[in-house]
């Protein structure tokens, strides 16, 4: 049994909660700086190719949100897998939660085989989403090597999502922040070239990347072994069933936000490279206030998931609670910060002249809307950590191609307003999803639906 299973069972036996936001908060940390660093990996990519011009810029945003696109099935199936592995935990089914490593490795070698294979798509996917010949062609030179190494980063994603279930969130850490730093060294070298080394442009990004993810999943599997080895090598149907059930609605939802997310850039691409190029680095800024959030949302989810397989929904809404209060102080900083210094955030990007100003009013809108974002990402999460996966993805789907989309197309391209109008669809559809998603929590139904099993349906 992890340490945080043990604490919760001494908890309940002291007749005391521990969901405080210290709890949330040293479970969050080891997530919340190997997402920190995720952004600033993520920053340097941008930074580096933004430096060889605004399509180059264009391309690779265009190239990372279809790459999430093609993997946010298998993203789900792995972050269905990690509550299932709370669950389990909470519950005390301690075989069963070391099984779920192998599970893990089962869904990202099969699955991501199957991505590798449907992504090999040609330019012409690039032009249908409106971008310009020369960045369609950059985007896919990005897009063509990141989506082939799909197994190597499933991989990566299901032995985070497997320890991260059990309680352990440095181990991943470790793994994580060796690679980003490795990601970003290997972009200095690569995108321009060192020495002996020649500079691959966007292409020399999208290989840093496949070396980094690769060092990581080989860092994960090494420190799985030790539990692996003494565990069944063989799917096993019941728990591949158990992290399916839970992971396909937050695959599916996951898709297609996703999909109207890439609508909504390819839109922005077919007004104008300036316009996509504001959106691409605004959304790398936004990210260091962004991830850090996630994080706590991650920790809160596994608190959540952990304390309904320990049939403790009290100790469920307290998390969810600390895990409000963290991401409200976290996120607000951020939110600040992108006020007060939009010119110093921008600054690394090296942005051309008509990019700037378009990009400080997105900075403005993602200032504005970030309390609402802590909350909603919390609530989100925790809904998903307690099994009411379905809810969540219908709520999602509504919001996203009812709201986010049709809006964020009026006022980008109908009323003329761009990436701001694009954002501002965003905004909307926040505003309502938070809405939904703390009503459905205070309802408690994530939890009542289905008492003997821990898991809810909608």
């Amino acid at each position: 049994m992890s340490d945080l299973a043990f604490s919760i069972e001494s908890s309940a036996r002291a007749g005391a909660s521990p969901m405080s936001v210290r709890r949330v908060l040293a479970l969050a940390w080891p997530v919340m700086v190997s997402m920190v660093s995720y952004s600033l990996m993520s920053a340097a990519d941008a930074i580096f190719v933004g430096r060889l011009g605004t399509a180059p810029l264009a391309a690779i945003g265009l190239a990372v949100t279809t790459t999430w696109l093609f993997l946010a099935m298998p993203m789900g199936l792995m972050r269905g897998l990690r509550v299932a592995a709370a669950q389990a935990t909470g519950a005390g089914r301690v075989k069963d939660a070391e099984s779920l490593g192998w599970q893990s490795l089962w869904l990202a070698g099969g699955v991501g085989v199957l991505v590798a294979v449907a992504s090999l798509v040609g330019v012409r996917v690039f032009l249908l989403l409106g971008a310009t010949p020369q960045v369609a062609a950059l985007a896919q030179a990005y897009f063509g090597i990141r989506a082939l190494a799909a197994p190597i980063a499933l991989v990566e994603m299901g032995l985070t999502s497997w320890f991260e279930g059990r309680g352990d969130t440095v181990t991943p850490m470790r793994a994580n922040v060796a690679s980003n730093i490795l990601w970003i060294a290997l972009d200095a070298v690569l995108v321009n070239g060192f020495g002996p080394v020649p500079a691959l442009g966007i292409a020399g990004a999208a290989w840093a990347g496949v070396i980094a993810l690769g060092v990581a999943a080989i860092w994960l599997l090494i420190a799985a072994w030790p539990t692996l080895r003494a565990t069944r090598f063989w799917p096993d149907r019941r728990l591949l069933a158990e992290s399916s059930r839970l992971g396909l609605p937050i695959g599916v939802q996951r898709t297609l936000d996703i999909v109207a997310w890439t609508v909504l850039t390819g839109v922005l691409a077919g007004i104008s490279d300036a316009q996509l190029a504001a959106h691409v680095v605004a959304i790398r800024v936004l990210m260091t206030s962004f991830l850090p959030g996630m994080a706590i949302a991650e920790a809160t989810a596994v608190l959540v998931g952990q304390s309904v397989g320990a049939r403790r929904p009290d100790d469920a809404v307290m998390a969810w609670k600390s895990g409000v209060k963290a991401a409200m102080a976290l996120m607000a900083a951020g939110g600040l910060t992108f006020i007060l210094f939009p010119d110093l955030l921008l600054a690394p990007f090296h942005v051309a002249a008509d990019v700037a100003p378009i990009a400080r009013n997105l900075l403005a809108i993602a200032a504005a809307f970030q309390l609402l974002d802590a909350i909603a990402t919390v609530t989100y999460f925790s809904l998903d950590g307690a099994g009411d996966t379905r809810f969540t993805l219908k709520a999602s789907i509504v919001l996203s191609w009812g709201v986010k989309l049709p809006i964020g197309v009026l006022l980008a391209r109908t009323a003329g307003l761009g990436a701001v109008g694009a954002w501002l669809g965003l905004t909307a559809e926040l505003v309502l999803l938070l809405v939904i998603l703390v009503g459905r929590w205070q309802s408690r139904r994530w939890y009542v639906a289905t008492p003997a099993s821990g898991q809810a349906v909608a």
